[in-house]
């Protein structure tokens, strides 16, 4: 049985009308550990949009992102060995763009499907009420908003206090598809 995780990616700008590339992506498993990757630009995205807003909002620099950021080769190699035992879940679809972007910037397909968290939750038989309750109490945990690393772990988070309240953890393999 694979377990869910949540991904989440930190882009250049948001897509609309713009070409935008991934700078950072983080995986959230559930029951087990969160990766995060800092994405270097390739030479092709040097071109594409760049937008102050978006960095205003996740604090990454072009700069940062050339100092420390790793070749999308090995970002996507890591993230794909990472989510191998994964059901991967996201709660936007631009998400599944920037994982696509990603892949394409490496000569590949996008590695793994991307599912819509919405459906998870109603599968599971989540009422309203009781996600945002969760989500509430997760914000309250992980505060930082546009962080790929905490958004992803927050959306976790979110699962692991839905399944504690309807008794659906089982050796951390619950929640899956």
């Amino acid at each position: 049985m694979k377990r869910a995780a949540i991904i989440d990616f930190e882009a250049s700008c948001l897509p609309e009308g713009n070409f935008s590339y991934p700078i950072e992506v983080a995986l959230a498993k559930f029951g087990g550990p969160s990766r995060t990757w800092l994405i270097k630009p390739t030479a092709e995205w040097e071109d594409w949009d760049w937008c102050n807003e978006a960095e205003a909002l996740h604090g990454i620099s072009r700069d940062l992102l050339m100092r420390d950021g790793l070749p999308p080769e090995q970002v996507l190699a890591e993230l794909t060995a990472e989510a191998a035992d994964c059901d991967v879940y996201a709660d936007c679809d631009l998400d599944a763009y920037w994982l696509e972007t990603l892949a394409a910037a490496c000569g590949q397909p996008a590695p793994f499907p991307i599912r819509y968290l919405g459906e998870l939750l109603l599968k599971r038989g989540y009422k309203r009420p009781q996600v945002v309750a969760a989500l509430d109490e997760a914000r309250r945990h992980l505060p930082v908003k546009h962080v790929a690393r905490d958004d992803a772990g927050r959306l976790a988070l979110t699962l692991r206090l839905l399944a504690a309240n309807h008794g659906q953890v089982q050796a951390g393999r619950a929640m899956s598809a």
